[in-house]
């Protein structure tokens, strides 16, 4: 039989390198499927070493032979093979498991292990504000998006997380802002507007605070996500959870009044539905396409990565699958 037509070459060749293609073209790029394929490569390594140390505590028997042997029907030298194969098997599994485990965790970024020890955390304060939250695991997406510059940075899954400039301050896990104008009154103050949505849910969030509590950062997010969705569901019933996740993201980096009028100026346009995110309202704006001096993107294309890189199950959610929820 041609090999090519054979199942178990796909499965085992041509399948895993799709599969490591597809994750190649995630935001974080190749990383992920390189790391994955060096734990491979320790498999590999914990065999031989499974095996080499088999054969030394059982120099005296000879697999080939007591396998000769077992195909002339002595049950003896049956049973001498069989044992040979689980003290083997049993030797493979262990060495690989312990190398697997402890490679697994060094390779793991220390933003991703900071996320995995924060999870219970984030489900607890979803569970206790917003239940019904859809794509919970679009939060865990959020919070990487807004607080890591790289899944190594110390900034990473952080709660000391922070963006400073001589007019703007962004703060903690989830990047709550406030800036202030070039005469230096305050501008706007994200927390401020924010604890008015929840008083007593987040009545002691403050800008004291906001690098220390990550339990607040987070419950901050999910109040401001759950007053968007609840405008969204009020001003337009029926659209779908994707839709509302990713609308209620573009107004989470670009405020709710640019959503709106980028949704308005999708509707004036020919074949675009403002009830539609994705090839609809993401593709009409009001905000500026000019590149920003120094930053390399402009307004528009800020926003729209920021939905593209946390709410497609593609992006950088689905690394919070487990953790968080569908």
């Amino acid at each position: 039989m041609n090999p090519i037509k054979r199942w178990r070459w796909w499965a085992v060749l041509v399948l895993p390198i799709v599969v490591i293609v597809l994750n190649a073209f995630g935001p974080d790029g190749w990383r992920e499927p390189v790391v994955r394929l060096l734990w491979l490569s320790w498999t590999s390594v914990g065999v031989a070493i499974a095996l080499s140390a088999s054969k030394a505590m059982a120099d005296y028997a000879h697999g080939r032979d007591a396998w000769l042997k077992a195909q002339e029907h002595p049950i003896g030298a049956g049973l001498a093979f069989l044992a040979l194969c689980v003290l083997r098997g049993a030797m493979v599994l262990a060495i690989v498991w312990a190398s697997m485990t402890q490679f697994a965790q060094a390779a793991e970024p220390a933003g991703l292990q900071r996320a995995r020890a924060m999870a219970p955390m984030v489900v607890g304060e979803i569970e206790r504000q917003w239940p019904d939250m859809p794509r919970r695991s679009y939060l865990g997406a959020l919070i990487e998006q807004e607080s890591c510059p790289s899944l190594s940075s110390s900034m990473c899954w952080s709660t000391t997380a922070r963006l400073k400039t001589a007019r703007e301050e962004g703060a903690g896990l989830t990047q709550f802002t406030r800036a202030w104008t070039a005469a230096g009154a305050l501008r706007f103050d994200a927390i401020a507007e924010v604890k008015a949505m929840a008083p007593k849910a987040l009545q002691e969030l403050s800008w004291d605070n906001v690098y220390e509590r990550a339990d607040l950062n987070v419950r901050a997010a999910i109040v401001k996500l759950r007053g968007c969705d609840a405008q969204l569901a009020a001003l337009t019933p029926g659209l779908d959870d994707i839709t509302r996740v990713a609308m209620c993201d573009a107004a989470y980096n670009g405020g709710w009044g640019h959503l709106q009028q980028d949704r308005k100026l999708c509707g004036l346009t020919p074949g675009c539905n403002p009830n539609q995110w994705f090839g609809h309202v993401e593709k009409h704006s009001v905000k500026s396409r000019e590149k920003w001096q120094g930053y390399g993107q402009s307004a528009y294309e800020v926003n729209r990565g920021h939905v593209r890189n946390t709410v497609p199950l593609e992006s950088r959610r689905m690394k919070y699958l487990v953790l968080l929820g569908v």
